[in-house]
């Protein structure tokens, strides 16, 4: 099933990619601005899949792990190059600050997912300031922290922020795309993976996300 939804919404992304690139010929504003919003809305879609078929194999408890050892610095620096372009798109700074050669055996693709919505989070609602990013070791466990100077949360909207489609709205803001299940999944994944997610925020100042992981997988 997860197949026959994927592979229309992955045509269509692909299809209004190469009209986008004006490579079937030229187009007017308009043409430009409907498609990238077929696109956009595609994509959303798309995730929203992904994450519900995730959040079924979750609660089904089917989910399967495929561990590895792997270099963990190298996926760390690699989803810092992957948010880059977004963050100077806004002006923010990026500060990293990761430990080099950490060796870690565990699910790659799943800690990269995790990661992947900590930093895509941290640009999306920070508009101004930097997002900083750290890796280290301690003893049998590793931590990677994600920072931001966005607008923060309020103590009673941290307790919800890991249920499922949950979308905080900050006030005197428009809200934000997104499915409200990524924070959720996240979460869920860390605790098979053996690991736990740790929040900091305080309203106004900024957020700090945590993944702490073993060093030998769950």
């Amino acid at each position: 099933m997860s197949h026959e939804l994927r592979t229309p919404l992955n045509s269509i992304i692909g299809f209004t990619g190469v009209l986008l690139q004006r490579l079937a010929g030229e187009l007017n504003e308009e043409q430009e601005r409907q498609l990238k919003i077929v696109q956009k809305s595609a994509k959303h879609l798309l995730e929203l899949i992904n994450d519900i078929i995730d959040i079924s194999k979750i609660e089904s408890g089917e989910i399967r792990l495929s561990l590895e050892d792997f270099d963990l610095t190298e996926l760390v620096r690699e989803v810092c190059e992957s948010i880059r372009l977004e963050a100077e798109k806004k002006n923010l700074k990026m500060i990293e600050n990761i430990q080099e050669g950490i060796i870690i055996k565990s699910d790659k693709r799943r800690i990269k997912q995790i990661l992947n919505n900590f930093v895509s989070n941290a640009v999306k609602f920070t508009d101004k300031g930097m997002v900083g990013i750290s890796l280290s070791k301690e003893d049998d466990r590793v931590s990677i922290s994600v920072s931001d100077t966005g607008p923060g949360l309020m103590k009673e909207d941290l307790e919800k922020l890991f249920e499922p489609f949950n979308k905080i709205l900050i006030k005197s803001r428009p809200p934000k795309e997104g499915t409200g299940l990524g924070l959720y999944i996240s979460k869920k994944i860390a605790n098979i993976l053996g690991g736990e997610i740790s929040v900091e925020s305080e309203f106004g100042k900024g957020s700090k996300f945590t993944l702490t992981l073993p060093l030998k997988g769950a």
